[in-house]
């Protein structure tokens, strides 16, 4: 592989105008300028495009006209026009850190490198010492794990990026079919698809603690909130179907992914059993009336989920045979 010295900045928007103009200014403040900023936008108004028309003119602003929970089809879109060696995606509300592109570029002199991912600081206090032993992990029971805000301390070989700081060589993402969409909903497991596709094909990812974004967490502009019924529904449908389409459905991934979000249901019909007979919560506190009286709401969260593991069973169905339209499926 030919050492990567140029880099392409795609940066994926919807209807959050203020915090772009916010992630653009710390692109200008690196070291070392990117090769390109490229900015897709699906947002419904134009707010964003005068924005950059007007103090942004030399950023590359292209459309995503497919609506709301298309972010990995806005991904490609942004790949399509870039130019430099490496392709790196932010989100709008991640705000990288003036060493950022150096760290990038330094960490792909390593020719067995295809990918680098970086820590994301939320703002919590401790996050950086939490999960150290398992960042970016691919289970062997088929969940993943997370803990991006983790520090190591060094480089680190994993299986998945965080998706709003994660970089590829364009070559290599290029090779396996780019970006895959239809990962719909709150978008969830679509920069997984991307980073186990590339593990699955023999490719080397690394975590770099020190190519660092400053993670804001802008509210959800496509409706819903984090860890909302949607969000939980998305997220069992979504792994469903990305365990289906990157291993297949023979991987053993697939039953003992199930299996374990079955298992985890029991929380739910706990936590309802603790409000109804003790008048607890977890931590030992005394639940109010009201609370303890509208508990058994709490079990629709537990049917969102299941909901979302069948509705991933037709999703990889789908999934696969759209893959293997389009030439990017499982072998």
């Amino acid at each position: 592989m030919t050492k990567p010295s140029t880099v392409s900045v795609v940066i994926i928007t919807y209807a959050r105008p203020d915090y772009i103009r916010e992630c653009i200014r710390h692109l200008r403040e690196l070291t070392t300028a990117p090769h390109q900023i490229i900015v897709v936008d699906g947002s419904p108004d134009r707010r964003t495009r005068d924005l950059l028309a007007t103090e942004h003119p030399d950023v590359v602003y292209l459309r995503n006209d497919l609506g709301k929970g298309t972010m990995s089809e806005s991904r490609q879109i942004g790949l399509a026009q870039t130019t430099g060696d490496i392709v790196a995606y932010i989100d709008d509300d991640a705000y990288v850190a003036e060493s950022w592109l150096d760290r990038m570029i330094d960490a792909y002199q390593d020719d067995s490198v295809a990918g680098v991912g970086g820590r994301a600081d939320n703002g919590i206090p401790g996050e950086d010492q939490e999960g150290l032993a398992s960042i970016g992990r691919l289970l062997p029971n088929g969940d993943i794990t997370g803990y991006f805000a983790a520090n190591p301390g060094r480089r680190i070989d994993v299986d998945h990026f965080l998706g709003a700081n994660q970089t590829y060589r364009r070559s290599t993402l290029l090779a396996i079919g780019g970006i895959r969409g239809n990962y719909p909903g709150t978008c969830l497991r679509e920069e997984s698809d991307t980073c186990l596709r590339l593990r699955a094909a023999g490719h080397r990812l690394i975590f770099d603690p020190d190519m660092l974004v400053r993670h804001v967490a802008a509210p959800y502009q496509i409706g819903g909130k984090r860890f909302d019924r949607k969000y939980l529904y998305y997220s069992r449908r979504n792994h469903i179907m990305l365990l289906a389409r990157v291993y297949g459905w023979r991987t053993r991934y697939l039953p003992r992914y199930a299996r374990t979000a079955l298992r985890q249901q029991r929380h739910y019909y706990g936590q309802v059993a603790r409000f109804l007979l003790r008048g607890v919560d977890e931590d030992g506190s005394r639940v109010p009336l009201k609370r303890r009286l509208t508990a058994p709401v709490i079990l629709t969260r537990s049917a969102v989920e299941v909901a979302g593991l069948v509705g991933g069973v037709w999703a990889g169905w789908d999934g696969r045979r759209r893959d293997r339209r389009n030439g990017v499926g499982t072998p």
